[in-house]
């Protein structure tokens, strides 16, 4: 397992733990699976109807829905989880990732970029917290500067269109822990952050929302890689109450919030579409002229969700469970095998919210996360297998059932390895073996694959004709694999040699036909080994 150390609190935990009359909160199944063999008699010729799978409920595949009802994952770059350390403050940690992080930036954000791709989102809102300056890059948790490394990853899988990025301002961790940790070298919440004070002679000053966090975002995103409402930037602002500001009203925090847009447009020509916090409409009502959005968070105890109005349009948040307990403190939101998140997302993102906006991405620290989780059991992770997050937050993407679905090998949501441990100690703990691939894109690879293993993936999204490829490579002609989907066996394809174990081909591995908005358990079978897969697609005809 991953290594472990004394983690940080937590900033938006520690809130809460400090702030108890506030009404706001932040925020697999087993290694092996067995299933019965497919008959290998039951791959015909042409087509393999496949009558199984099981309709799940998803968001309606309308025409207004390819424009509209947009969804984001907040997405938190702290050190401990750029560097996979796993504690918090005592709390049971219960969704440990299954992507092992290490400190390589370039392989942290390859993974969650295929992660967050393969969810369907259209944008991942960053938890920026500015930084300190004169200090190297990233700067504790939430260093705007880092960013380019995201933009890269994106570009090098080749999903700049669709994927776009958005700044969520973790406010008082920007303003009033990187004031405090410059000003008074203590960081935390006191004193509080004076929003009147606009240049910074006591203890404010906009430097702090402007210079060192949101202006260093925008040098980093591209103006083509801004997920944009209503052609604008998005920009989310949390909660400005009274545990880390004071003089929050009589214009002050719109003046801010002007300050920002006269600098944005100024310097980058853009002016940010600012969805914030319900707390700052209730503590300078003027704020109305600068926002364009508002939202209600989430509580603890309670749904996990909220749907907040705003000039005719509304605006939801959700969570897929919660967990932080230490001491006497309890702060608990049953994920319920992943219906909490399903119906969170049917009330938010599927009633026809213009942006829904879901926490957290990587929250492991709250057991709040929605990355693929690492191997056990429901008991131990919260979630019923890997992906499972994952694929309820693609029901209800824009794109529920895309047109080419791609799944990657090293995530598997069970499989059958017939050596112990992994061989090259990359992606994930277990017995899968995982090797760095050079291959297009990037990423990992299952290797040294074995006659009579198999991989499999639960809950697919798989309607109509479908045609299977698989990207393989070999060194010789003897590799055959098949697809088992439900129990029913595709043709038995053979993988040519590609002249080398990391050169690759996308070979043609048989078609189905499903029944319409049905997902699937896909297995991949390998006959006689001597292959390495990278991915697999699944393409609607």
């Amino acid at each position: 397992m991953t290594s472990h150390r004394t983690a940080f609190r937590s900033r938006r935990t520690a809130l809460l733990l400090a702030t108890p009359t506030l009404a706001i909160a932040l925020l697999a199944a087993a290694t092996h699976v067995d299933a019965t063999p497919a008959d290998p008699s039951a791959a015909a010729a042409g087509h393999t109807v496949d009558t199984g799978g099981a309709l799940l409920p998803h968001r309606a595949a309308t025409p207004a829905a390819a424009t509209s009802g947009y969804l984001g994952v907040t997405f938190g770059m702290d050190t401990d989880t750029l560097n996979g350390n796993h504690q918090n403050q005592g709390n049971t940690i219960y969704n440990l990732p299954l992507y092992k992080s290490t400190g390589d930036l370039n392989a942290f954000w390859d993974d969650y970029v295929e992660e967050l791709v393969s969810a369907g989102v259209d944008f991942v809102a960053v938890d920026v917290r500015g930084y300190v300056p004169g200090t190297a890059q990233p700067n504790g948790g939430g260093d705007p500067r880092i960013l380019t490394g995201l933009v890269d990853a994106i570009n090098r899988r080749g999903v700049a269109n669709q994927l776009k990025i958005a700044a969520f301002d973790d406010t008082p961790a920007s303003l009033t822990d990187k004031k405090n940790q410059i000003v008074h070298h203590t960081g935390g919440y006191t004193p509080l952050f004076d929003i009147g004070d606009a240049n910074g002679t006591g203890e404010g000053g906009y430097q702090y929302i402007w210079d060192r966090n949101l202006r260093p975002f925008y040098a980093a995103v591209p103006d083509s890689m801004r997920f944009k409402v209503d052609g604008r930037p998005l920009v989310y602002e949390w909660s400005i109450n009274d545990f880390a500001f004071t003089n929050q009203g009589n214009g002050n925090a719109a003046r801010m919030l002007g300050y920002v847009r006269s600098h944005a447009q100024s310097e980058f020509g853009v002016d940010p579409y600012i969805v914030v916090d319900n707390s700052w409409l209730s503590q300078d009502p003027t704020v109305s002229s600068q926002i364009g959005g508002a939202d209600g968070w989430f509580g603890v105890p309670g749904t996990g969700r909220s749907l907040t109005t705003f000039n005719g349009s509304t605006y939801g948040v959700a969570v897929p469970g919660f967990h932080f307990a230490v001491g006497s403190t309890t702060m608990d939101i049953d994920p319920d095998h992943g219906q909490t998140l399903a119906a969170n997302l049917a009330a938010t993102a599927g009633a026809g919210a213009k942006v829904t906006l879901v926490e957290g991405f990587t929250d492991w620290q709250e057991n709040a996360a929605l990355t693929r989780t690492a191997d056990g059991s429901y008991d131990q992770r919260h979630t019923d297998y890997p992906g499972q997050m994952i694929n309820i937050m693609r029901r209800y993407s824009r794109t529920p059932f895309p047109t080419t679905l791609r799944v990657e090998a090293e995530a598997a949501d069970s499989y059958s390895d017939t050596t112990a441990g992994n061989q090259w100690n990359v992606y994930r703990d277990g017995n899968l073996d995982i090797q760095t691939t050079p291959d297009s894109g990037g990423g990992w690879n299952v290797g040294a694959i074995a006659g009579g293993e198999w991989l499999q993936w639960q809950e697919q999204p798989l309607q109509g004709s479908t045609t299977f490829h698989v990207r393989a490579a070999s060194t010789n002609n003897s590799g055959q694999l098949r697809f088992v989907v439900d129990g029913q066996a595709g043709p038995t394809t053979t993988v040519p040699n590609t002249g080398d174990w990391q050169t690759y081909q996308t070979i043609d591995a048989g078609t189905f036909t499903f029944a319409p908005g049905t997902y699937h358990t896909v297995r991949i079978e390998f006959l006689t080994g001597n292959v390495n897969l990278n991915y697999w697609t699944a393409t609607h005809n």
